[in-house]
């Protein structure tokens, strides 16, 4: 294994662009989202601040899963190529939820660590703990074994401290090569173009598109920010941070038809709004 480990911190754009940065704890605001790739840990951090949209932090997430499945390659350098996992953090439910309150332990004591600052926002940390463990081992084991025996040739020949020398060499420069050669070229990031679907502009189609626009446009006068999402079935599931706001499907030509969880979570009041703008908008029709 490498005596040292590399480190890439990067802040996460709304616009699906991610930059690197200065490593440290001052890009960490509430209206941002951080990543943050330790090849110690064969992690990627994804922390969220506070005011940070929904919307936002799920670019951030495909970002981070495509750190995940590539690396990062700067030159003819490939940082984080053995990550294993992503690790999302969310600072709202930090000290509230167990399972981010221990993630971000663990990414508060990785930036807690002593680095070295290299070329191109790239850090590198010294992996010296494993060291200590190899020293001290052998050392009962030589204190154990010295008893009288009449012959003197037994403790000769045993050629044990020669063996563990041979594949030690061999097991640096390998390291030390994989970290930084290229031996294939890196899959584009940048999506694969798909066909456009055909359209149909029948009436009823038309119809049916403005009445699914119109409960998104009641649903968006009472919350900010909201995730929409299409399922195998056909039916339309609308999200806020907080949860679930409710889920519908429409065939050509007929009524709305909601889950029956639908706006279970949501005051009545709200919920009696957004009914009464759906029906002012499809009176347009």
């Amino acid at each position: 294994m490498s005596s040292h480990s590399f480190g890439l911190m990067f802040d996460a754009r709304p616009g699906g662009e991610i930059v690197p940065i200065k490593w440290g704890r001052d890009s960490f605001l509430p209206e941002t989202s951080i990543i943050v790739l330790d090849e110690s840990s064969e992690s990627v951090f994804l922390w969220h601040g506070v005011k940070q949209g929904l919307v936002a932090r799920r670019t951030a997430l495909r970002q981070a899963e495509s750190l995940k499945g590539h690396g990062y390659t700067v030159g003819k350098s490939i940082i984080g190529r053995d990550i294993r996992s992503i690790k999302e953090i969310d600072d709202r439910k930090i000290g509230k939820v167990p399972e981010d309150t221990k993630m971000n332990e663990e990414l508060q004591a990785i930036l807690d660590r002593k680095f070295t600052e290299l070329d191109n926002y790239i850090v590198t940390f010294q992996a010296d703990a494993v060291k200590p463990a190899v020293v001290t081992k052998p050392e009962p084991t030589v204190e154990a074994k010295p008893t009288p025996t009449p012959s003197v040739s037994k403790p000769v020949t045993p050629v044990q401290p020669v063996t563990p020398v041979q594949p030690v060499t061999p097991a640096k420069p390998r390291e030390v090569a994989s970290e930084y050669e290229v031996p294939e070229s890196m899959p584009s990031i940048k999506p694969e173009s798909k066909p456009a679907p055909a359209i149909n502009v029948s009436t009823t189609s038309l119809l049916t598109d403005a009445k699914i626009s119109f409960v998104f446009s009641a649903i968006l006068e009472h919350y900010d920010d909201i995730w929409i999402s299409k399922k195998p079935d056909g039916s339309f599931a609308v999200e806020q941070m907080d949860g679930p706001i409710c889920q519908f499907s429409i065939k050509e030509g007929s009524k709305l038809n909601f889950t029956a969880n639908s706006f279970g979570s949501t005051d009545a009041k709200i919920k009696t709004a957004i009914q009464k703008k759906f029906i002012e908008l499809s009176k347009l029709l």
